[in-house]
C-alpha cells in the first residue's frame, strides 16, 4: 500500500538512506514515486527528510542525552522516528509540541514497533521539558561548532586551515540554509521579457540577474509546475555558479567545443546557446545511458549543434582529436563539498574517500589539454571547496605545462564581492556569492 503519512514516509526513507548510504536526492525522488502524498504532504515530508540528514549530528547529540541505551542499538525505524520528532521540536516551531509527540508515538505503532511507543514518548517529553537548556553546555571549540551546525570536526578544521576562521563560520552558517533556485532560459525558445511575463502572470516571484545573461532567481521555484507543459523546454534548473562557468568560457557561434565530463549536460546546453546553435559541441561521458539522456535533452530543447560521445576523459585522446577544439570544458568529478546544501550527506564523508581525486582530476586536465587548438581555451571547474582539488591541481598544471598561460575570467563583480582582484581563477562561496561552492580556472594555449 502506498504511504499516505508524510512523517512515516520521511522515517522509512531515512532508514533506507542511512542503511545503504545512498545519495539523498536520488533516493528521495525514487521513494516519492511509491507514495500517495498530496503536494502539501510531499513538501512536509521533504522538509523532514532533508532536515534530519542536515542536522543529524545535532539531533543525535540531543538524543544521546536522553536515551537510556546507545543509539546504534535502537531499531532503525525507532531511531529515525526520534530524529524526525526532535527535528520538528527544534526547527519547526509552527507544529505544536503535543502534535509532534503524539504523531511520533502513533507513527511508531503504525511501523509495527509498538513495543517502543512508551520509550519514544518518554524520551520526547523529557526533551520538551529541557528544550531551552539543550545546548547550554556546548564547548567553545570545534566540537561545539560540530554539534551546533551538524558538521564533522574534520571538515571544520579543514575549512579553517584552508579559508580562515571568519569564512569557516560563514560556511557553517550556510550549509543548512535552503539554497536559492536558479533557472537558465533556453534562448532558442524564448526571451527574458517573454518568460518573465509568463512567470508574473502565474504569480511566481523572480528576479532577472544582471551579472549573468538569461539567469533567473526564483523565490518559490516549485511553482514552475504551474506553467503549461509546452513551456518546460523554455528553461532548466542550473545553479548560478554553473552559469558563471559557462559565461566565462566565452563560446561564440561556429566554434568546435568539447565538454569532456558533461553529464547530466546542463553546461553543454548553456554553451550551445552562447554559440547560437552554430558550430559543434561534443558532450562526453563514460556511460552510454547518460549520453543518450543528454542527446534527448538537446533534442527536446531544439539544440542541433550538440552531439554526444562515450569517452573516458582520463585516457589519452585519439590522434585525430588532438588540437581540434577551440574550447575545452573540463568539469571534473570532485568531492562535492560545495553542494552540501543540496546533498547534505556529503558533509559526513571521511576525507580518506577524497584522497585519490586530485590525481584523477589532474590526469583529466592534462589529457584534455591535448584537445586544445593553439590559441584555444581550456577551462577547469569543480563544485567543491577543497584547495587540493582546485588551486593545487591548476597550479601544478601551469607549472608543468608552459605551453598554457592564465586567461582572465570576465566576471569582475564576483571578484569584487570577495574583495579580490581579477584573475584566471576564482572560488565561489555560498555565503559570499549566493551560489553553490564552486571553483573555475581558465587557460589559453599559446
Amino acid at each position: 500500500m502506498a504511504i499516505e503519512n508524510p512523517r512515516i514516509a520521511a522515517v522509512k526513507a531515512l532508514a533506507d538512506v542511512h542503511r545503504h548510504e545512498k545519495y539523498s536526492n536520488i533516493a528521495w525522488e525514487e521513494f516519492l514515486k511509491n507514495t500517495a502524498l498530496s503536494e502539501q504532504d510531499k513538501s512536509l515530508a521533504s522538509r523532514l527528510f532533508y532536515g534530519v540528514i542536515e542536522r543529524k549530528l545535532t539531533l543525535d547529540y540531543v538524543l544521546c542525552r536522553f536515551c537510556t541505551m546507545p543509539l546504534k542499538k535502537l531499531h532503525p525505524l525507532v531511531l529515525e522516528t526520534l530524529r524526525v520528532a526532535v527535528y520538528q521540536l527544534l526547527y519547526m516551531d509552527k507544529i505544536p509540541v503535543s502534535a509532534t509527540v503524539n504523531e511520533a508515538v502513533a507513527g511508531i505503532r503504525r511501523l509495527k514497533q509498538g513495543q517502543a511507543s512508551g520509550f519514544v514518548n518518554g524520551v520526547l517529553r523529557n526533551i520538551v521539558r529541557k528544550k531551552e537548556q539543550l545546548f547550554d553546555k556546548l564547548p567553545d571549540n570545534d566540537k561545539g561548532l560540530s554539534i551546533r551546525y551538524s558538521c564533522p570536526e574534520e571538515l571544520i578544521a579543514f575549512w579553517r586551515k584552508s579559508y580562515g576562521d571568519s569564512l569557516t563560520i560563514q560556511l557553517l552558517c550556510s550549509i543548512n540554509e535552503t539554497p536559492d533556485s536558479y533557472i537558465r532560459l533556453n534562448t532558442l525558445q524564448t526571451s527574458d521579457e517573454e518568460f518573465s511575463e509568463k512567470l508574473t502572470k502565474q504569480g511566481i516571484s523572480h528576479q532577472i540577474l544582471s551579472e549573468i545573461p538569461h539567469c533567473f532567481r526564483l523565490n518559490r521555484g516549485y511553482l514552475l509546475n504551474k506553467l503549461e507543459y509546452c513551456d518546460k523546454n523554455c528553461y532548466y534548473y542550473q545553479d548560478m555558479a554553473s552559469q558563471i562557468a559557462c559565461f566565462c568560457l566565452g563560446a561564440v557561434p561556429g566554434e568546435q567545443i568539447i565538454d569532456v565530463c558533461a553529464a547530466p549536460g546542463g553546461k553543454s546546453l548553456t554553451v550551445a546557446q552562447y554559440m547560437e546553435n552554430k558550430g559543434t559541441i561534443l558532450a562526453c561521458d563514460i556511460y552510454p545511458a547518460k549520453c543518450e539522456v543528454m542527446q534527448q535533452r538537446a533534442f527536446d530543447f531544439g539544440i542541433s549543434s550538440l552531439k554526444t560521445a562515450v569517452r573516458d576523459a582520463s585516457l589519452a585522446c585519439d590522434e585525430e582529436q588532438k588540437e581540434k577544439y577551440d574550447r575545452v570544458i573540463c568539469d571534473v568529478p570532485c568531492s562535492g563539498l560545495g553542494v552540501i546544501r543540496r546533498k547534505p550527506e556529503i558533509r559526513y564523508k571521511a576525507f580518506a574517500e577524497f584522497k585519490e581525486l586530485p590525481q584523477l582530476q589532474y590526469t583529466i586536465l592534462e589529457q584534455s589539454a591535448q584537445l586544445v587548438k593553439p590559441g584555444g581555451v581550456l577551462q577547469y571547474s569543480t563544485c567543491t571547496l577543497n584547495p587540493a582539488e582546485n588551486e593545487q591541481v591548476t597550479g601544478r598544471f601551469l607549472h608543468e605545462h608552459p605551453e598554457f598561460e592564465p586567461k582572465m575570467l570576465p566576471i569582475l563583480p564576483f571578484f569584487e564581492a570577495a574583495g579580490l582582484s581579477p584573475s584566471h581563477q576564482i572560488t565561489l562561496f555560498p555565503p559570499i556569492h549566493k551560489t553553490d561552492g564552486f571553483y573555475i580556472a581558465a587557460f589559453r594555449k599559446k
